[in-house]
């Protein structure tokens, strides 16, 4: 794996953890769906970064 890829599937990691403390926490719903949609969108990066 090159850098790219460890660096997309890190932060990938990073916003989904992010994204369950802000549920747990309470706030606002569309402010969780926006990051749980950029995770989503890293997690696809990641993907494609890993297969190409």
């Amino acid at each position: 794996m090159d850098a790219l890829t460890i660096s997309l599937i890190t932060l990938t990691a990073i916003m989904l953890v992010t994204t369950y403390l802000s549920y747990r926490q309470g706030n606002e719903k569309r402010d969780v769906g926006l990051m749980g949609v950029l995770t989503g969108l890293f997690g696809v990066g990641s993907l494609f970064a890993f297969i190409g």
